[in-house]
C-alpha cells in the first residue's frame, strides 16, 4: 500500500510540476527559485495551496505559476528586477481583501505575497506607529491594544495595511482625522527599477501625494509610518435592530434610519469625536433583515447626543456599547464581513440628503426583492458617513490624490458586498452588482445629489474610480507614474488594480 501511495504522490507531483512549467511565467519562476529560493513556493510546495487560498473572498482564488513571500523590501526589490527584466506578469497581495479576481491574485503569473512583511513598531514618543504592508489591521490593533494609542486604519480585521495605504482608508476616525492616507507620515516603496525609496513631505513629495489613493500604479509599498494619538478611553459598540418588528414596520424603520443617518452626518462636522458606520444584512434562508449601527466616541463620552437616535431606534435586537479597546471593537465588527464566502463589491457616493438616501435604499432593496436566488445569498450593504470636515486634513499633510479638497457638501458612501457560496451564482451576482449601481446612480442623478467619487477599495472592476477623482487628479497621477515607472512596468505587467493608463477621463467638473 505504501509503495502505491508513493507512486501516486510522485505522479501527482510530476503532473503539477509539468503544469507549472507550462505557465507563461515558468521562466521567471525558475529564475526566482534560483535567486531567492528562501521565499519561493512552487505549485508542489507544501505552502502553495494555503498561500493562494488566503483571500477574503473565494472569488479571488487563482493559480499562479509560483508564489514568493518577501521578508524585506530588499527581497521585493530583487523580485521586481527579475520580473521587469523577463517581462513576467505578477500580482501583489497584502491582506487579500479585494474580491475581484486578479486584483490580488493571478493565473499563471507570479504572486508576490507580502504576508511576511509584518513588522510593527511604536515610536518612543508614541507619536507614530510603523507597520509592514503585510500586517492586517486586526494584528496592528492587537499589537498596540495595551498601549492606549489609536491610529487610522481599516475596520475589518483581515484588511491589509498595504491596500488601505494606497486606497484611501475608511476608519472609525473619519471626522476626527480624515482618510487613513492623510495620516501617513512616510511610505517605504519599491519602484519598478528595484530602487527602494521613502516618500514623505520632504522627499519624493509628488509620489507621496500620488500614493494616497493612487492604487497600484507607482510601486510596491512595503512599510508605512502612521501618525498615532492617545486613545485611552474609547466608547463604542453595536446596536442591532430588525427592519421588521413589533414596534415599527419596514417603511417606518427605513424612514427613521435614513433621517438619523443624514442628521448624524451633518452634526459630525462639529462632533468629530463620534463615529458611525451602518451595516445592513438581509440573511439567506429567511434568517432576518437587520441593521447594525456601529457607534464610537474617542473621548469616552457615553451615549453622545449625535447618536442618540440609533440608541433609541425601535425593533432593537441587541446593544453592546460600552468602554472598549479598539482591537476588541474591530474584531466584533469583522464578524459582519467574514471570509470564506464568494463576494462581490461595488460603491456609490451621494450628497448627504434624506430623500436620496431613503430612495436609494428602497430602489436597491427592490433589486434584492426581485432576485429569485435571494434565499442563497446574504445581501450586505454598508452606509458610511463622509462629513465635509473629513476632507480638510489632507492639505496640511501633503495632500492626496482623491480629488476631494474642493468638496463643500457632506456625503455618504455605500459599499455593496453581498456573499454566497455557490460558484454557479457568480455571473448572476455580477449582473446584480451592476444593477445596484445603476439604480442607485439613477436616483441620485434625479435628485441632483450624485457624486462621481468612488472609494477605490470598494469599487467594482466595471466602475471607474480614478476618473471619479477628476481629470486634474488623473493627469497628476499619470505624470507621476511616468516619472517613477517610465517603462510602465506596473501598467503592463501588473494587471491588478485600477490603472492610470486606462483612465480616459473627460475634463468635466465634479458635480458635488
Amino acid at each position: 500500500m505504501r509503495s502505491v501511495g508513493f507512486i501516486g504522490l510522485a505522479l501527482a507531483s510530476a503532473g503539477a510540476a509539468e503544469t507549472a512549467s507550462q505557465h507563461p511565467a515558468a521562466a521567471c519562476c525558475k529564475t526566482l527559485s534560483y535567486s531567492i529560493p528562501y521565499i519561493y513556493h512552487s505549485p508542489v510546495s507544501p505552502e502553495y495551496n494555503s498561500l493562494i487560498k488566503a483571500r477574503w473572498s473565494n472569488t479571488a482564488i487563482l493559480h499562479p505559476g509560483c508564489v514568493i513571500t518577501p521578508r524585506s523590501a530588499q527581497d521585493v526589490s530583487k523580485a521586481l528586477k527579475i520580473l521587469a527584466k523577463q517581462h513576467c506578469q505578477f500580482a501583489v497581495k497584502a491582506g487579500g481583501h479585494s474580491a475581484t479576481p486578479g486584483f490580488n491574485s493571478i493565473d499563471g503569473g507570479v504572486s508576490i505575497d507580502l504576508t511576511e512583511l509584518k513588522s510593527t513598531y511604536m515610536a518612543p514618543d508614541r507619536s507614530s506607529v510603523t507597520l509592514g504592508s503585510g500586517v492586517t489591521w486586526g494584528l496592528a490593533y492587537d499589537t498596540f491594544n495595551d498601549s492606549n494609542i489609536g491610529f487610522t486604519g481599516g475596520v475589518c480585521e483581515d484588511v491589509g495595511v498595504g491596500g488601505v495605504s494606497i486606497g484611501g482608508g475608511q476608519s472609525l476616525f473619519q471626522a476626527k482625522l480624515g482618510w487613513a492616507v492623510d495620516n501617513i507620515i512616510d511610505y517605504e516603496v519599491v519602484l519598478a527599477s528595484g530602487k527602494i525609496v521613502h516618500a514623505n513631505q520632504r522627499q519624493h513629495r509628488d509620489l507621496f501625494r500620488a500614493l494616497k489613493g493612487g492604487n497600484t500604479n507607482f510601486g510596491i509599498v512595503t512599510r508605512v509610518q502612521l501618525a498615532a494619538f492617545e486613545l485611552d478611553n474609547l466608547w463604542g459598540g453595536e446596536v442591532f435592530v430588525g427592519l421588521n418588528g413589533p414596534q415599527a414596520s419596514r417603511p417606518e424603520m427605513l424612514d427613521k434610519l435614513s433621517r438619523a443617518i443624514v442628521d448624524f452626518v451633518a452634526k459630525n462636522n462639529d462632533d468629530v469625536d463620534t463615529g458611525l458606520q451602518i451595516l445592513t444584512a438581509y440573511l439567506s434562508g429567511g434568517k432576518g433583515q437587520t441593521v447594525n449601527s456601529a457607534l464610537s466616541n474617542t473621548r469616552g463620552v457615553e451615549n453622545p447626543e449625535t447618536v442618540r437616535p440609533f440608541l433609541d431606534m425601535p425593533n432593537r435586537l441587541s446593544n453592546n456599547v460600552r468602554h472598549v479597546k479598539i482591537a476588541d471593537f474591530v474584531h466584533e465588527l469583522s464578524s459582519f464581513v467574514p471570509k470564506g464566502f464568494r463576494q462581490i463589491t461595488a460603491s456609490l457616493t451621494i450628497t448627504n440628503d434624506y430623500k436620496t438616501l431613503r430612495e436609494v435604499w428602497e430602489a436597491t432593496d427592490a433589486v434584492y426583492d426581485a432576485l429569485p436566488q435571494k434565499d442563497k445569498i446574504d445581501w450586505v450593504v454598508s452606509i458610511i458617513p463622509q462629513p465635509k470636515v473629513q476632507q480638510s486634513y489632507a492639505k496640511k499633510r501633503g495632500g492626496n490624490s482623491l480629488g476631494l479638497s474642493h468638496v463643500k457638501e457632506d456625503q455618504i458612501v455605500f459599499w455593496f458586498s453581498p456573499r454566497w457560496t455557490d460558484p454557479a451564482l457568480d455571473s448572476v451576482m455580477e449582473e446584480v452588482r451592476d444593477k445596484f449601481v445603476e439604480v442607485g446612480e439613477r436616483v441620485a442623478k434625479k435628485h441632483g445629489t450624485y457624486s462621481p467619487f468612488l472609494y477605490i477599495n470598494f469599487a467594482s472592476p466595471q466602475q471607474d474610480p480614478l476618473c471619479g477623482y477628476g481629470a486634474d487628479s488623473v493627469a497628476f497621477l499619470k505624470r507621476t507614474a511616468r516619472k517613477y515607472d517610465p517603462k510602465g512596468v506596473f501598467q503592463k505587467l501588473m494587471p491588478g488594480g485600477f490603472k492610470v493608463s486606462k483612465a480616459h477621463c473627460s475634463r468635466r467638473k465634479h458635480s458635488y
